[in-house]
C-alpha cells in the first residue's frame, strides 16, 4: 500500500512541476517579444533561408541586410566587413540600432491596437 501512495505522489509532483515550468517559460508582457529574442530569431531565419548559400563574411553581411536593411546601412553602409575582419564594436552598434527600431515598431503596434480598441468601444457605445 505504501508503494502505491508513493507512485501517486510522484506522479502528482511531476504534473505540478511540469505546470510550474510551463508557466515560467511563457512570454512576458502579454506575449510581446523582446528585441534580443527577436534579433536571434531573425538571425536564425536569415542564416537558414536567405543567406544559406554564402560563407564567412559574405554570409554575415547578408544576414545583417536580411535582419534589418536600415540598421545594416547605418552601421555597415560605407565600410562593409572585409575578409578575416572581426568588428565587435559595429556588431554591438547593429544590435543597438535593431533594438531601437524594434522598440519603435512595437510602440507603433501598441498604438494601433489601442486605437482599434477605442474605435470598437465607440462603436459599441453608439449601438447601445
Amino acid at each position: 500500500m505504501y508503494f502505491a501512495n508513493t507512485s501517486v505522489l510522484r506522479i502528482c509532483f511531476l504534473i505540478c512541476l511540469a505546470s510550474v515550468l510551463s508557466v515560467q517559460s511563457a512570454p512576458r508582457r502579454g506575449g510581446r517579444s523582446t528585441p534580443d529574442r527577436e534579433l536571434r530569431i531573425r538571425r536564425g531565419e536569415c542564416e537558414k533561408d536567405a543567406c544559406a548559400g554564402f560563407q564567412n563574411e559574405a554570409k554575415l553581411m547578408c544576414t545583417y541586410r536580411c535582419i534589418n536593411p536600415e540598421c545594416n546601412e547605418e552601421v555597415y553602409g560605407k565600410d562593409e566587413i572585409e575578409e578575416g575582419e572581426v568588428d565587435a564594436d559595429r556588431g554591438r552598434q547593429f544590435a543597438a540600432c535593431f533594438r531601437r527600431l524594434f522598440k519603435k515598431e512595437q510602440d507603433e503596434l501598441m498604438r494601433q491596437q489601442r486605437e482599434e480598441r477605442l474605435a470598437k468601444k465607440r462603436e459599441a457605445a453608439q449601438v447601445a
